[in-house]
């Protein structure tokens, strides 16, 4: 369900070390924006968020699943998936991340499934160090293809 959910071009494991999360929310949201998801000042918008709330998008160790309202420039609702080499420090008290989820919700009810369908893969950590061990697309895509 999952796999058929979600745009496969917003999938990517990135092959390169970031050093600021900042750069890291912007390597995310430009695939978004290239795929007429959201508009371009939505990442400056995640990054204004997070510096006046905090990284509250941060869930657990490890993932990250950064966003911001509807009006910041959301076009349709979309959800990439990038998995960074090395953990990414946005400054929350569950630590870094290197997987990224990161959404674009049009409006209050349209991501709900892929939310749900995302919970049940990220409940298993197994899942979670598969996803953090991917080297390519095609691994983070049999991955979800279970869900």
């Amino acid at each position: 369900m999952l796999y058929d959910l979600i745009d496969h071009d917003l999938i990517d494991v990135v092959n390169h070390d970031i050093d600021a999360w900042e750069d890291a929310v912007k390597t995310t949201t430009r695939y978004l924006e290239q795929k007429g998801y959201v508009t371009a000042n939505y990442a400056d918008a995640i990054i204004q968020s997070t510096y006046d709330n905090g990284p509250y998008y941060v869930l657990c160790p490890g993932i990250a699943m950064p966003h911001a309202r509807p009006e910041a420039g959301v076009i349709k609702t979309g959800l990439g998936i990038h998995i960074f080499p090395s953990a990414i420090e946005f400054g929350s008290d569950l630590g870094p991340a290197n997987i990224l989820l990161t959404l674009a919700a049009k409006d209050s009810d349209t991501h709900i499934e892929v939310i749900q369908a995302l919970s049940e893969m990220l409940v298993d950590e197994e899942n979670i160090a598969k996803l953090t061990a991917a080297t390519s697309k095609n691994e983070v895509l049999d991955i979800i293809k279970a869900y």
